[in-house]
């Protein structure tokens, strides 16, 4: 007969308690090693100008200041320790990167990685995807045709219309130049709603296609005002394209909402008058308490001055 049971099983328990430490431990490495997809449209994009000397040079400054704190120099293995670890940018796995795949994972980000949409330029992201190729021997660069900086020369102006059947909010690049106004294909649109702390993105960015035409998923459940309007914003992003453009009007792709005045009622937050009645009650009653202890102690104070010159007199 065994005399010590729970020993019996002890391996067991041994091998779970550290199986779970180990996944616990390796949680982050488990996180790196998933795939960080990109959409079709974003992987494909191509950068508007070439990679040259001098690109690669402010590449590598943009690189250095707001990159290399974690990512180190590339090919030297120097990067932070973190979990995950960052990626070396010259290693071959790194390099696999699509060109538009690095401008999407620089740009937006991810976990412990920040994005720099807002800190960079997009012709600045595009420098530092022209640095990081310096270390791929076997790069060959593919230029978006319609390619230079600021190459449309003309004016864009952005359409906004709901589809209600198709619950869906088209925006519609049209471009003018020489006279001739025709649709603006692959120009990135930002749709935006107005709400009282500020602008708030709807969906991703998306290009536009042949037609200059881009859809967006209407809100279903977004509250506008009592018709149930929203203040929509369309902006465009690849403005080193085609300049700044933005559109600004109010469609009905929202929910009624009429909003309940915070003051209407009796609550702890209103004024004075439209304070609960049990916190006016409260009020009153703890300031008569605090005056009559005051008058209390003054009166005991005047009893004992009393009884003090009483027996001065004596």
């Amino acid at each position: 007969m065994n005399r010590y049971p729970l020993l019996q099983h002890a391996p067991m328990r041994w091998s779970v308690t550290l199986l779970i430490g180990f996944l616990v431990l390796n949680y982050g490495s488990l996180i790196a090693q998933e795939t960080w997809d990109v959409p079709e449209e974003r992987a494909s994009r191509l950068s508007p100008f070439e990679f040259t000397d001098s690109i690669h040079r402010q590449g590598a400054i943009h690189y250095s200041v707001n990159c290399a704190s974690c990512h180190g120099t590339p090919g030297q293995g120097n990067f932070e320790r973190l979990d995950p670890l960052p990626a070396d940018p010259a290693t071959a796995g790194f390099q696999e990167n699509t060109d538009g795949e690095m401008y999407y994972k620089v740009s937006e980000g991810r976990g412990l990685m920040p994005s720099f949409k807002n800190v960079l330029s997009a012709e600045e992201i595009w420098e530092v995807v022209g640095y990081l190729r310096t270390f791929n021997p076997d790069y060959v660069q593919e230029v978006r045709p319609t390619a230079e900086l600021s190459a449309y020369g003309g004016t864009v102006e952005l359409l906004m219309a709901y589809l209600a059947d198709e619950q869906k909010i088209q925006v519609v690049a049209l471009g003018t130049r020489n006279g001739e106004t025709q649709p603006i294909e692959a120009a990135e649109v930002a749709l935006r709603v107005k709400r009282y702390f500020g602008d708030m993105m709807l969906d991703e960015t998306r290009f536009t296609n042949q037609q200059g035409m881009v859809e967006f998923d209407a809100p279903q459940d977004l509250p506008g005002d009592e018709n149930g309007n929203l203040g929509l914003s369309a902006q465009l992003v690849n403005q080193e394209m085609f300049g700044v453009s933005q559109a600004d009007t109010t469609l009905a792709a929202g929910k009624s909402f009429i909003p309940i005045s915070l003051t209407r009622e009796r609550a702890m937050w209103n004024v004075v008058q439209k304070a609960p009645i049990w916190l006016l009650l409260a009020y009153s009653l703890s300031v008569l308490i605090a005056w009559g202890i005051i008058f209390y102690i003054l009166f005991q104070l005047k009893k004992i001055f009393d009884i003090g010159a009483e027996l001065e007199s004596k």
